[in-house]
């Protein structure tokens, strides 16, 4: 099986971090590959739930011709829509992205669509013109307002759990031990091995290396094509359980199946989701969301055939209180 291979020198060692919270632009093209495997993971089952019906949007459909032409369902994508910047900001993250150099977005985009015709919209961005690049944030800030951000707080408790289980490795035993445990990586030292789609060695030359784990990344870690970018390797976030210090507290207020009912509304899910979620009927889930509801902690919107629950930022703000 092709690896990648990173390198290690003592420097590298040292320079070694893992980021603060999780990146907006590695979850978002990572959740477009998400979006067309015909057998997903469990952990994306109600996220494919809840965003399909609204990516078929056919208003929106040149947003989404454009991202699925950058971001392929194999194969590489460009760097520069992941761009090293600080994590959790995505209006820091995308105008970072807006700014990449003309001679770069040229380069990146001729690797990836080579010789063969295109839309005018990937011309423009392939040229670096203003048009361009104003359709690559239309449809970049209406995909992640469509489909990533109303699903942010479970990345970031997924994203967080795992960075927190990552770090008392680190302080338990330094990066030797932090790197051994690594998801789907091999430490042999000097080097961190990985299955990769290609064979690959990567000198990291004393740059460090900078982990960034991911909500969105379902299979093998990834890196960036370009060697002299500053290293990063983006793996798979554990499934790890998230303290639920609050849980007596919470089922005292609500009872057990209303407060099951309101952290699994923590994600936008259907009545049937939600029945599905709390093993309950789908009467039952439709009548503690009601009540939820009446009480200001959830918010129902029809879709189509279906109806859509979530929580308000009251019922956020009451999940947050008690770590649920």
């Amino acid at each position: 099986m092709p690896r990648l291979r990173m390198h290690f020198t003592a420097d590298d060692l040292a320079r070694t971090r893992i980021v603060a919270e999780p990146h907006p632009m590695w979850e978002l093209v990572l959740s477009l590959h998400k979006a067309r495997l015909s057998r997903p993971r469990s952990r994306y089952a109600d996220w494919r739930e809840f965003s399909l019906p609204r990516l078929g949007s056919p208003a929106h459909r040149r947003h989404l011709d454009l991202l699925t032409t950058l971001v392929p369902p194999r194969g590489n994508f460009p760097d520069f829509l992941t761009p090293v910047c600080a994590a959790g900001e995505f209006g820091a993250a995308l105008d970072t992205v807006l700014s990449t150099p003309k001679a770069r977005l040229r380069q990146e985009m001729a690797a990836l669509v080579g010789p063969r015709r295109v839309s005018p919209v990937v011309t423009r961005l392939a040229e670096g013109s203003l048009d361009g690049l104003r359709e690559l944030a239309e449809a970049v800030s209406w995909y992640h307002c469509t489909v990533v951000e109303p699903y942010w707080q479970s990345v970031r408790r997924t994203v967080g759990a795992d960075r927190g289980a990552r770090v008392a490795d680190l302080s338990e035993g330094g990066v030797e031990r932090l790197l051994s445990r690594l998801p789907h990586g091999r430490w042999t030292p000097p080097v961190l091995e990985c299955l990769y789609p290609v064979d690959r060695d990567l000198e990291l030359g004393g740059r460090g290396l900078q982990l960034i784990p991911s909500y969105f990344c379902h299979a093998n870690p990834v890196t960036f094509i370009d060697s002299e970018l500053p290293p990063v390797l983006v793996y798979p976030a554990a499934d790890l359980p998230v303290p639920r210090d609050g849980t007596a507290s919470l089922v005292a207020l609500l009872g057990e199946t209303r407060a099951q009912v309101l952290r699994a509304l923590s994600v936008p899910r259907s009545t049937t989701s939600v029945a599905r979620h709390v093993v309950t009927s789908a009467a039952s889930a439709s009548k503690h969301a009601a009540v939820l509801r009446e009480a200001g902690l959830v918010t129902s919107t029809r879709e189509g055939h279906a109806v859509l629950h979530q929580v308000t930022p009251l019922g956020r703000a009451l999940l947050d209180a008690v770590g649920g």
